[in-house]
């Protein structure tokens, strides 16, 4: 069944090329200037961005970006990075658990789900500034952090490659320079022990120090059947410390280095495949809400490194100098064997290392004039080491540099038109060193180091080089309401190579994908109590980067035939098969009755579908999906503040739902009568919370209750990857309750 039929109501391009038509003729063709008064008011707090790498209104941005505040943040409903999903429209994030604290995001129907580090990511993460070059370390905690904007469409321009679906842009909060600690814990279901603190400090007169920790344990939501237990499985341990220092009245440096040590056993998975299906446990745990597993040996994946983050700006006569650095710096090891199952069926045992340095040079201007810049240079390198078997026996060395020169300019023609432009060259090249040996008997040749030609199945040191010119235009209106901007962007994300390779043909570079995307935004606030933001969006996806995942026994894969199959042996390519048409809307309002209620509305859509997904010169775009796209996306939220025995009582709920997805598989060799179920059911979630805060002549008291997902007991399938040979499905939580307690001054 194809991904836009599935509703009553689809979202055609053609019903969305409508829209676009009727907005830009209302629009650009002179909307009616309603005045609202010079005296009134807005109920509505100002929302401070830097979409566009300098800090400006929400609502003066032309860029589709959603920014979440630190109190909807600290409500019970966005506890970690795959929460945001839950309040921003068109976008989809999970935890890829074979990959320690690995984020797969989609945004607009355009994303990534696998944990290589070779592979790029569609969605960019940066944090404080420092764009993370791989997925993994990319699920983190919401605490001690300031803002959290998600800017959805290409961002090549201003954040670079890699951003072809958008940009998860976190800042954490930055010393105070004066005494102060906030101190919280969080109780809840699974045992669950969640310790926060961060405490501030002044150095001297001008200068502050803070140092954050947290410490997190829980048991697993899955229990297990074999064991007759439930697994642990959340054991992490985090620490940092800032500097923040004034050098002069113009000049600040800030210095961040963080600790983290993951001890995670992931939630135990089921197993659906391999073919005909083994499904007692599967059937099992669906009957039982997904709450069971019979996994024999549990998946562990664990992380430990610390990353380094300077930055430094100085201020003079309307324009910053801003530098940043960061250095992230890491291992990882996992664990799996069982695969959802009650046996051992395909063990795995891999060691990574993974260390990237970044700096960045920024010049921006904040003119009072009609024109304000931003430019500037980019540089960084990314180096990774793995190691795999015993099954299939690898170990790769992989290397990226980029280097790029940025630069976008908006000028002001009259107090009622701006034109913006912008772009981006890139230039990068990367090296790949790997070694496999034959499958299982050459694992004590991969851990002895022995790269003798005549112990190893496959060498290769492959080379990869490309540059890339990315561009945005836009043309911003001023109304009295507030403001409506059409805009042309591209961007792209880098090829490379594939690192689990173990013949020639798996070494083979890809090359790099592009994005264009036409953008119609209208961003307003028709009353001093509403804000209503529209925005159409149309997307045209080339050179697209598909797995291709195939057993043993197919030619491409060149390993041999059937006792290999029987072995779990696949192989996985990547080719630069599709082509894709994206297309849809995206609403979000708020309307306050009063000072005490907030109402708040998120709906996307999508419409995606494979124009030509070439197949070894097989069109099968009819039968193919695309991956983690949901159709609809919608999130509706309320707060509301009262006084309550000298304090204040502030009650949220936020209702999210998300459409049906397809998941990664081998759709050349689907069959819907012989493979498993390829599709995450649509969910919603309605999360609940009650905050009260009282404040003392020494500092405020907080007390919260929440509960995340409360209509719904059990678990839900999140995940299901397919790799030709054999299928698991993973699952998250649905029900869970808990209580935090805290204090600050």
């Amino acid at each position: 069944m194809r991904l836009n039929n599935r509703h009553n109501f689809p979202v055609s391009r053609r019903y969305t090329s409508m829209a676009a038509a009727i907005a830009t003729a209302s629009v650009f063709g002179g909307l009616p200037q309603v005045s609202l008064g010079q005296e009134s008011v807005s109920l509505i707090e100002e929302v401070v961005v830097t979409a566009r790498k300098r800090q400006e209104s929400l609502q003066d941005v032309p860029v589709a970006v959603t920014a979440l505040t630190p109190s909807q943040l600290e409500r019970g409903s966005i506890q970690r990075t795959t929460d945001i999903d839950k309040m921003v429209p068109n976008v989809e994030l999970h935890q890829t658990y074979i990959g320690s604290e690995s984020l797969s995001a989609t945004i607009r129907g355009i994303g990534f789900d696998d944990i290589e580090k070779s592979l790029e990511p569609t969605v960019g993460v940066a944090v404080d500034g420092v764009f993370m070059a791989s997925n993994s370390g990319a699920v983190f905690d919401m605490y001690d952090v300031e803002s959290v904007e998600v800017l959805r469409g290409p961002q090549g321009t201003l954040f670079g490659r890699n951003t072809i679906g958008g940009v998860i842009n976190v800042k954490r909060t930055k010393p105070t320079g004066k005494w102060g600690a906030k101190l919280e814990g969080t109780f809840g279901d699974q045992a669950m022990t969640d310790l926060k603190a961060v405490i501030n400090a002044p150095l001297g007169e001008r200068g502050g120090i803070k140092v954050a920790l947290k410490k997190i344990e829980s048991e697993s939501h899955v229990f297990n059947t074999t064991l007759n237990d439930r697994r642990d499985f959340r054991d992490s341990t985090t620490a940092s410390i800032t500097v923040r220092y004034d050098l002069t009245d113009n000049t600040t440096f800030q210095l961040t280095y963080d600790d983290y040590d993951h001890q995670t056993i992931a939630p135990d998975n089921l197993m659906v495949g391999p073919f005909p299906e083994p499904l007692t446990g599967y059937l099992a745990s669906q009957a039982d809400d997904w709450k069971t597993s019979p996994q024999l040996n549990p998946l562990e994946a664990y992380m430990e490194g610390n990353n380094t983050t300077l930055n430094i700006t100085h201020d003079w006569s309307g324009h910053q100098i801003k530098y940043t650095m960061g250095i992230m710096d890491y291992d990882e090891e996992v664990h799996e064997s069982s695969w959802g199952s009650a046996t051992v069926f395909f063990p795995v045992n891999r060691d990574q290392e993974f260390k990237q340095t970044s700096h960045e040079l920024q010049l921006s201007s904040d003119s009072s004039g009609p024109l304000n810049y931003v430019a500037g240079l980019y540089y960084m390198e990314a180096d990774s080491f793995i190691t795999s078997g015993p099954i299939q026996p690898f170990t790769v060395n992989h290397n990226a540099e980029a280097m790029a020169v940025y630069g976008e300019m908006t000028y002001d023609f009259n107090e009622l038109w701006s034109l913006t432009l912008g772009a981006r060259y890139t230039d990068e090249d990367k090296e790949m060193n790997s070694f496999s040996w034959p499958p299982v008997v050459g694992d004590a040749d991969r851990l002895a180091g022995n790269t003798d030609p005549g112990v190893l199945l496959n060498s290769g040191n492959p080379t990869f080089s490309d540059d890339n010119l990315s561009y945005r235009v836009v043309l911003a209106r001023d109304l009295s309401f507030g403001m409506a901007y059409a805009s042309f962007s591209t961007g792209f994300r880098s090829g490379g190579f594939f690192n689990r390779g173990s013949v020639p043909s798996e070494l083979e570079p890809y090359d790099s994908e592009e994005v264009a995307s036409f953008e119609l935004g209208l961003r307003t606030n028709p009353t001093d109590n509403t804000q209503l933001n529209l925005t159409l969006y149309n997307a045209e996806y080339t050179d697209m980067q598909l797995p291709v995942i195939t057993p043993a026994s197919v030619p491409e894969c060149g390993k041999g035939g059937a006792e290999e199959d029987a072995a779990g042996i696949t192989c996985s390519f990547i080719q630069n098969a599709g082509e894709v048409s994206l297309a849809g809307i995206e609403f979000e309002g708020i309307w306050m009755p009063t000072s005490a209620l907030s109402l708040r509305a998120a709906i996307g859509t999508l419409d995606g579908e494979f124009d030509t997904y070439d197949y070894n010169g097989v069109d099968i775009s009819d039968k193919a999906n695309l991956l983690y796209a949901p159709e609809l996306t919608v999130s509706l939220g309320a707060d509301h503040t009262s006084n309550l025995f000298g304090g204040e009582l502030i009650l949220s709920a936020n209702f999210s739902f998300q459409d049906e997805v397809y998941t990664q598989t081998p759709w050349a060799l689907y069959d819907p009568a012989t493979f498993p179920k390829v599709t995450i059911d649509s969910w919603e979630s309605l999360d609940l919370s009650a905050t009260y805060l009282m404040d003392t002549s020494s500092g405020t008291f907080k007390i919260m209750v929440y509960g995340t997902d409360v209509l719904e007991d059990g678990n839900r399938v999140q995940r299901r990857y397919t790799t030709g040979s054999f299928t698991w499905a993973e699952l998250a939580p649905r029900q869970q309750f808990g209580l935090t307690v805290g204090y600050e001054f």
